[in-house]
Order: C-alpha cells, then sequence, then structure tokens
C-alpha cells in the first residue's frame, strides 16, 4: 500500500469516514449537473420513471425506521434506479439527481452507525451488495461499450457507476474479509470488464499521442477501486487466472509512468505482488522482466518513490537467488526497505511520509532474511539516515515487536500481521550464534516470547499470510529454541520416549525433513525407501500428526532417535525457518544427514558448510519418474552411512578421546606417493607436482583431465576465475565431463573437492610444508593457507 490509500487491512476512524462521505456526495452532486445543456435541450419532456422512485427515497429518509432497513430498502431502490434508466429521458434529469443524493445520503448516514457500533458483518453486506449492484447486466453493458449505450442513458449509468465504485473503493478497506473469501469467482467477469474498459482508455490515450484531453472518469473510478481493493491481500485471487492481472501489465508497459494513471497501475501491481500467488502470475506473465526493463530504460519517469515501488515489486518477484545475484540492486533494496522500517517506527499510525504501513517492508524482510548474507547486510551496512549502529537495529525489531505484542490479544488483522513478520525477523537472527546473546540479554523480549509460544487463548485473525511467513506460535517456539531458553531436560527427556513400534527394535531408524510444498517429490523419495523397510525403519512428520502433542517434539524426539537424517533439499527447503530448525537440529545432535538434491536449488550458507563433504544425491526436477539410477545411489549412500554411524556408535570411548585409528599399509603408500616434493617452491612445481597436488586432495583423474595445467601461474590464474563465478565454471566442466564420460554426470562434491584444491594452493614453500604433511586428523574447514583474493 501506498500514498494516503486506504489501510491494508487497517480500520479506519469515524472522522476519516465522515470525510470521505461528504467528498462522495460532493462528486455525486458535481457529477449531476455535469449534463451538457445541447443534450437537455433535445429532450424536454420527461417520462417520470423516476418520479415514483424519488418519493420512495424522500420516505425512506424520513422515515423512522432502523438504520439496517434503512440500508437495505436503499439497496433495492437503487437496484430499481439500474432497472429504470433504460425508458429514462434527459428530462428525467432533476428526478434522477434527487434520487441519487438520498441514496448517497442513505449509506452515508448508515456507514456511520455502523463504524461506531463497529458492526462488521454489515460491513461486509454493505461492501458486497455493492458489488452486486455494479455487477448487473445493464452496468456491465456500459462497461463493456458505452458507444452502444444511447443518450442520455450512457450519462445516467456513468454517474450511478461512479458513486457505486467511488463508495466501494471507500469502504474496502473496513472489510473483514476470510480466506474464504479469496475462492469466491463471482465477480470474475465484472472485473474483467472495467479493466477492458481501462485498457481501452490507455490505448485511446496513445493513439492520441495525448494531444487532446481524455477524460474517462469512470476508468479513473475503476482504477481507484482497485487500487484500493488490491491493497487487500487477502482478495488478490479474484483477479488471477481471468486475463486481468495481463491486461494491467500491458497497461503499465505501453504508459510513460509520469501521470496518475500511470501511478495507480504501478501501485495495483504493487499490491498484486504482495500475494504469494499475485506474484506467480506476474511471473508467468514476465512480470519481473518488464519491471527491470523500466526500472533501467524509464529512468526519466521515476522519481524516488516511483523508483521504490519498482523495486520493491522486484523483490516480490524475485527469488532470494535472483535477488542475491544482482548485488548493487539488492543493497538497494535493503537500505530502502530498512529506511522505510525506521521511519514507519518513528509514527504513531506506523506509517512512513508516503503512506506505506511498517508491515510491508517487514514482510519483504521475511522473505529476503532466509538469506544470512542480506540478513548480515541490514544488521551491519545498511546505509540510512540516521546510520544505525548494529545494536541499534535489532533494538528497532525488538521496540517493534514489543510494541505490537498485543495484536493477539484483540482481532486486529494488520496488527497481528505485523507482529507475525517480526517474530519471523527475530527468528531469523536467533539463528546467527553472533546475535543470540543481545536478544537474551533483553528479558522483556523472552517473556513476550515465551508467552506467545505457550498461550492458547490469543484470538487469532483467519487471514493470509505468506509463503515466506511461518505462524506466530512456529516462530515464538523456534527463537526460544535457537536461544536455548526451552528447559534442555525437558526436551532430552521427551526425546528417550520411543515414538515407533518396538516390534522393530533390531532396524536403525532413519528420519525424513523435507518442506511442505515438495509433498509430491516427497511422496516418491517416501516409496523407494518404503521398499527396503527390512533394513531400516522410516520416521516421517506426517504419521505423527494425530494426536495433541506438541509437534516440534515429536521431530526432535524423531531426529535424537534416528541413525541418520534423509534432508529433501529443494529452494522451498532452503527458505523455510522450521526446516532449518530441523537441519540445526539434527546437526547440533551430531546426526549424519543424507543430502537428497531436488532440481538446481543453488547455495545455501547456514547448511552448505555442514554437509560439503557429505556424498550427495540429485534427482532433476523435470522428469514424472524418479532416475533408478539414482534411486539405488541413494539407497546404498544410505545403507553406507547408517554401517558408518552403527561402528562410530560402536567405539564410543575411542572417538571420545579421538584416538587414531592404525592405517593400512596401502593407505600410507598411497599418501606418500601422493605427497608434493616440499623442497620445491610453488612457481618450480612441474606438471608431475601438479598432478600430486591434486591427488593429495583426492581428485580424480576423470575430472584433471579435463584441465592441462602446466606451472603453478596457471593454476592461480585459473582459481581466480573460478573464485568469481564457480556455478558457471561448474555447469560448463559438468557438459564437458558428460560429454567425455559417456553422460555420466559430475558430481558437485567431486568438483568441490577440485574448487577447494585450487583455492587452498599454498604461497611459498612452508606452506607446501605444512599443506603436504599427511595427517590423520579430520580436515578442518579453517585452512592455514592463504586464500585467493
Amino acid at each position: 500500500m501506498s500514498e494516503n490509500q486506504t489501510s491494508d487491512i487497517a480500520t479506519l476512524d469515524c472522522e476519516y469516514e465522515r470525510n470521505r462521505m461528504k467528498r462522495i456526495m460532493e462528486s455525486s452532486k458535481e457529477a449531476t449537473n455535469k449534463m451538457s445543456s445541447d443534450v437537455k435541450e433535445s429532450i424536454i419532456t420527461p417520462s417520470n420513471v423516476f418520479e415514483n422512485l424519488a418519493c420512495k427515497f424522500q420516505q425512506l429518509q424520513k422515515s423512522d425506521v432502523d438504520s439496517r432497513d434503512r440500508y437495505r430498502q436503499g439497496i433495492v431502490l437503487c437496484n430499481e434506479l439500474i432497472d429504470s434508466i433504460a425508458t429514462a429521458t434527459i428530462g428525467d434529469a432533476d428526478a434522477y439527481r434527487i434520487c441519487l443524493k438520498l441514496f448517497s445520503k442513505v449509506i452515508e448516514e448508515f456507514r456511520f452507525g455502523i463504524i461506531t457500533n463497529d458492526e462488521k458483518l454489515l460491513e461486509r453486506e454493505i461492501f458486497f451488495a455493492f458489488l452486486d449492484l455494479l455487477s448487473k447486466r445493464e452496468i456491465c453493458t456500459y462497461l463493456n461499450d458505452d458507444q452502444c449505450t444511447t443518450m442520455p442513458q450512457k450519462e445516467f449509468y456513468e454517474f450511478l457507476t461512479n458513486v457505486l465504485l467511488n463508495i466501494s473503493s471507500s469502504n474496502v478497506g473496513c472489510i473483514c474479509f476470510t480466506s474464504d473469501d479469496a475462492a469466491t469467482r463471482k465477480y470474475t467477469d465484472t472485473f474483467y470488464t472495467m479493466w477492458k474498459r481501462v485498457e481501452r482508455n490507455v490505448h485511446f490515450i496513445n493513439q492520441t499521442e495525448q494531444k487532446l484531453p481524455v477524460i474517462d472518469s469512470t476508468a479513473n473510478y475503476i482504477r481507484h477501486f482497485f487500487w484500493n481493493l488490491c491493497d487487500r491481500t487477502v482478495v488478490v485471487p479474484w483477479l488471477l487466472n481471468n486475463g486481468v492481472v495481463k491486461i494491467i501489465l500491458e497497461c503499465l508497459k505501453t504508459l510513460t509512468l509520469s501521470s496518475e494513471k500511470d501511478e495507480d497501475i504501478a501501485a495495483i501491481i504493487y499490491n498484486i505482488s504482495r500475494h504469494d500467488d499475485g506474484a506467480d502470475e506476474l511471473n508467468k506473465l514476465d512480470g519481473l522482466r518488464i519491471l527491470k526493463d523500466i526500472q533501467s530504460n524509464k529512468t526519466e519517469d521515476l522519481n524516488d518513490f516511483k523508483n521504490l515501488r519498482i523495486s520493491m515489486i522486484i523483490a516480490h518477484l524475485s527469488t532470494v537467488e535472483q535477488i542475491r545475484s544482482d548485488n548493487k540492486r539488492k543493497n538497494r533494496i535493503l537500505n530502502n526497505l530498512l529506511q522505510m522500517t525506521i521511519d514507519a517506527a518513528e509514527t504513531q499510525d506506523h506509517r512512513n511520509y508516503r503512506g506505506f504501513h511498517v508491515s510491508e517492508p517487514l514482510a519483504v524482510f521475511t522473505k529476503l532474511f532466509v538469506d544470512d548474507l542480506s540478513l548480515e547486510y541490514v544488521l551491519n551496512h545498511a546505509e540510512t539516515d540516521p546510520q544505525l549502529t548494529l545494536s541499534a537495529t535489532i533494538a528497532l525489531f525488538v521496540n517493534l515487536f514489543i510494541e505490537f505484542r498485543g495484536a493477539f490479544a484483540v482481532e486486529d488483522p494488520l496488527k497481528q500481521f505485523t507482529c507475525t513478520a517480526l517474530l519471523n525477523i527475530l527468528w531469523s537472527i536467533s539463528f546467527q550464534d553472533r546475535y543470540k546473546a543481545k536478544l537474551k540479554e533483553n528479558n522483556d523480549l523472552l517473556k513476550t516470547i515465551k508467552s506467545l509460544a505457550m498461550d492458547n487463548d490469543e484470538k487469532i485473525v483467519d487471514r493470509y499470510v505468506p509463503r515466506s511467513m511461518e505462524s506466530m506460535r512456529n516462530a515464538a517456539n523456534g527463537i526460544l529454541y535457537n536461544l536455548n531458553v526451552t528447559s534442555d531436560n525437558k526436551k532430552d527427556a521427551k526425546s528417550d520416549i520411543p515414538i515407533v513400534s518396538n516390534t522393530d527394535n533390531g532396524k536403525p531408524m532413519i528420519m525424513i525433513s523435507y518442506a511442505h510444498d515438495n509433498d509430491q517429490f516427497c511422496d516418491k523419495i517416501l516409496m523407494e525407501l518404503e521398499k527396503s523397510q527390512d533394513l531400516f525403519r522410516i520416521w516421517i512428520d506426517r504419521n505423527h500428526c494425530s494426536s495433541s502433542e506438541d509437534l516440534w517434539e515429536k521431530i526432535a524426539r524423531g531426529i535424537g532417535q534416528a541413525k541418520l537424517v534423509v534432508c529433501l533439499l529443494s529452494q522451498d527447503y532452503f527458505n523455510s525457518k522450521s526446516c532449518r530448525k530441523e537441519a540445526s537440529f539434527a546437526i547440533k545432535r551430531k546426526k549424519p544427514i543424507v543430502p537428497i538434491y531436488f532440481g538446481e536449488p543453488g547455495d545455501c550458507d547456514w547448511l552448505d558448510i555442514h554437509i560439503a563433504d557429505r556424498k550427495y544425491i540429485r534427482f532433476k526436477t523435470n522428469k514424472p519418474e524418479l532416475d533408478d539410477v539414482k534411486v539405488q545411489e541413494m539407497l546404498r549412500t544410505i545403507e553406507a552411512t547408517i554401517k558408518e554411524a552403527q561402528e562410530q556408535s560402536s567405539y564410543p570411548q575411542q572417538i571420545e578421546q579421538h584416538s587414531v585409528p592404525a592405517q593400512p599399509r596401502k593407505e600410507i603408500e598411497k599418501i606418500q606417493s601422493t605427497t608434493v616434493d616440499v623442497k620445491k617452491t610453488p612457481e618450480e612445481w612441474t606438471r608431475n607436482d601438479i598432478q600430486k597436488w591434486f591427488y593429495s586432495r583426492n581428485v580424480p583423474d576423470t575430472l584433471l583431465k579435463l584441465f592441462d595445467f602446466q606451472s603453478f601461474a596457471e593454476m592461480n590464474q585459473y582459481a581466480l576465475k573460478l573464485q568469481a563465478n564457480p556455478k558457471n565454471e561448474f555447469f560448463k566442466y559438468g557438459q564437458r565431463y558428460a560429454k567425455a564420460h559417456a553422460g555420466d554426470e559430475l558430481e558437485e562434491y567431486i568438483f568441490d573437492r577440485f574448487k577447494n584444491a585450487l583455492l587452498e594452493l599454498p604461497v611459498n614453500r612452508s606452506d607446501t610444508m605444512k599443506l603436504s604433511t599427511p595427517s590423520s586428523k579430520p580436515s578442518s574447514s579453517n585452512s592455514s593457507t592463504c586464500t585467493i583474493s
């Protein structure tokens, strides 16, 4: 939402509503006085079609009936008014004006009464009654092609349609929509017809090259109505899968973004992008490219505010990986989002000077903060006025959360959404070890989070929540777990309670961790794993949701009792804080992880470092069935990992004391034969020394043969290129590898060995001696080498 438009889901105060209705009355009066004099003179004989209706409106105005009955009778009379226009003449203008004035007066009085008494169900009834009036055949005919509507009917329809749109636009911010409302398709044809009218108006403007004044007041009212309607994110699905979004995008492409019309349309697209389904449809229609092109090619039409709105749309449409790859744009977006948060936090209504509510930048943060680098930038490097320190930035989010904590004690959807977003942001922060102390030292924060985690009496409003946000209670419990605030004794005690049948005690158990958005892929993997249930048991959360016990406690026990955890990795998994919680718990418990990739999800900083040395399996997303070769590879890897875990558990004392098992003689000889000559400086290495360097790091010949390094300088030069774009190099040499080896796939972990061997090159003889000395200790992620930079 932006610029003084109605709040996303805020309740407007009574004074604002009274002023708004006065403006509606004034616009109605102005509209009815606009009839051209030549038309009036050409039709002087009234049909008296509105006389009877005007009397009924006057009687209704003077009656003592209940305000609800007065409103409902007013709707019935308005319906009759629409039906009567077809036979009206210009001579009926005065009676028509009286009808409209009295109808607006009835609605104004009724609106004031229900706002004062907080009668939300009646507000809904008004809004949907107006949508029904706008959906009448006569109105849609006028909207579809007013050129075919005769005079004076055209003007009568125009005036009435504008009044209905204006009142609806004013009221929509007060309506309590539910998730069930999003599914209705009742008004699909009406909305499509409205946008076809806007499209015709835009095309007419372009064809005349704006040399002539083009005034279509109905098109203007339509745009303003949809600006406010789409600000209610829950009902954005009303505009999807019906051609409306395509029309809106086409209108945006053809306009200059320098007029009020263009700004309205950009605001509507922004509001659509705030809904996940809306963002998906915009992306299907190439919306991301269109918006980036506008930002790049129409800079002269974009002031700072318009540029900011385009940037926020781009953030909603982009994946975390796409935003991360465009570092310059990413930092600019993050700077703007934090500045918006700072400005909105300082106002009483939590809106910045442009009208954006604080929840809007916070919602984008919940999506971007699954990327630790984005979180790190905002907390430590974002450029704002005033410039915030790390402590001040964390305090900004904490203080806002404390301020909105009461949202769940009352039925205020906007406040609840804001509070939930803040909890998700604090959850992301709590995953970072270096920031945990700053959160734990705030006793008010911990007390508040504990109350939300345990309180079952909260009045949670049924409303839309984006995929990037998890529920209030999940986020609160996630923060407490990360901060180790929940009693460890309670968790440890429960982890010993059996969660599966004891009839298969002899079999090891594996736990499956997955994102629920990948249910279909999980079903396929589960089906294959169940074929090997003679070798192991399977624990998956979907089989343990029937009781009232906390699901996370069950998951924690499942991980605790499993021999290994199979992680089904995808971008959805990386973006899920619940999945991160599961994986972090498994790592903390030192459980072996078998990574199963679904497609090409990209890098994941918080997980990659823990599974870099693990054998993984990758299934492609474009195949309806799982690759049987990969399935067998997965089963072999699971069996080998179970065996390794069982062997380690058989020698707990040796592992605890870090004792080193004796190495077979052949293995020692192999290490000696691949040791680099320590008497040479790296610059003196021959091709044989280079080969030994890679052999000492277990890089196979099949990969080395794709390269032909002749000197240390060539290795260094390629290392710089590889460090700059490792994904591109992996893709390029993956293709060459497949071509050289009859279509075999180059495994990423093998290429990572090769990459690490290059990035850990020594810089002098002493480094060569350190790196070439055989060691039985496991390799550490903290290398003593000089990293290429």
